[in-house]
């Protein structure tokens, strides 16, 4: 019996399984359309959170995240802190200020936000709600030595000396080998008039700090000598500073007095000349007080806290 192309038993096959196959493909092509989306979120994601990312691309990506409203609150919320650490790479602080705004009021716990708005107040000059934010970090855990040591930066900036040494013991308690921390607190101690304090912890820098020292510590050193009246010893710590940094013009000056104050003026004049051909600003210096073998230093006398970077983690 004759059968017809149509009928014939591959043709049949065929029929049966046009419409499954034929989903089966719609299917595949829906299920890799989903995931060439998926791809290039997470590539968004990672661009938003990556800590070596570009600040532009940061930016980006991170935007892309926080005006997605069905997001993720979690999600969000880590877009905006690390938008936040984008726009401070930039130096826009107010936009950073608004975006950690934005991450706390999604997570009110956001510890490291609070931390980051806190440098980011204390760049702006607001101490008061630096330290208000640094307190709220701690609050929520993230109590390292870095949050103490910036809070009690935040709170020397505000002249208040008792509160920064205090804050600079914790962080110095927390990392014993912090040398800016000691630095910080020496700084601290001399703006208080306690200069024996202020050489101790000098010296602690010192010994902990980079191998070979660093310049700024033998020169705050220097400067506390000479508030005691240990021209010698100031001398040293002048020229050892100069040696490790020779454009550090305000150690030249300092050297230049204290040369002065032992009466060799011909040395003084060379330094004084050195500080000078450095652009030398008469922000920072010892000037020789009506009593012999005393000095005082303008308010501004050297206050490098050590400040820490930013935190680029998601929460703590």
């Amino acid at each position: 019996m004759a059968s017809g192309a149509d009928g014939s038993p591959v043709i049949r096959l065929v029929r049966r399984w046009r419409l499954p196959l034929l989903l089966l493909l719609a299917g595949l092509v829906a299920l890799d359309v989903r995931g060439a989306m998926g791809i290039a979120a997470n590539l968004t994601y990672a661009a938003c959170i990556g800590n070596a990312t570009d600040p532009a691309r940061r930016l980006e990506a991170c935007t892309h995240i926080v005006e997605d409203e069905a997001g993720r609150p979690d999600e969000r919320a880590i877009a905006y802190f690390k938008r936040a650490y984008a726009w401070a790479a930039k130096g826009d602080y107010d936009r950073a200020i608004t975006d950690s705004d934005e991450a706390i009021d999604i997570n009110p716990k956001y510890a490291v936000a609070y931390y980051n708005r806190g440098l980011f107040w204390s760049d702006k000059g607001d101490n008061s709600r630096a330290i208000a934010d640094f307190g709220q970090a701690i609050s929520f855990g993230f109590d390292g030595a870095d949050v103490y040591q910036n809070r009690g930066a935040a709170w020397a900036s505000a002249g208040n000396f008792e509160r920064a040494i205090a804050d600079f013991s914790q962080a110095i308690d927390i990392d014993p080998k912090q040398a800016s921390a000691y630095y910080a607190r020496g700084t601290a101690w001399g703006q208080s008039g306690n200069y024996d304090r202020a050489i101790a912890d000098y010296t602690q820098a010192i010994g902990v700090g980079p191998t070979g020292g660093d310049a700024y510590a033998y020169y705050s050193r220097g400067v506390a000598w000479s508030f005691k009246g240990d021209d010698d010893r100031a001398v040293a710590d002048y020229a050892k500073a100069v040696d490790l940094d020779p454009k550090l013009a305000d150690a030249y000056y300092a050297l230049g007095l204290a040369w002065a104050h032992k009466g060799d003026q011909d040395q003084a004049i060379v330094d004084y000349d050195k500080a000078i051909a450095l652009n030398w600003n008469p922000r920072i210096f010892i000037a020789p007080e009506a009593t012999p073998g005393r000095r005082r230093a303008t308010t501004n006398a050297p206050r490098r806290t050590g400040r820490r970077r930013l935190a680029s983690g998601r929460s703590r």
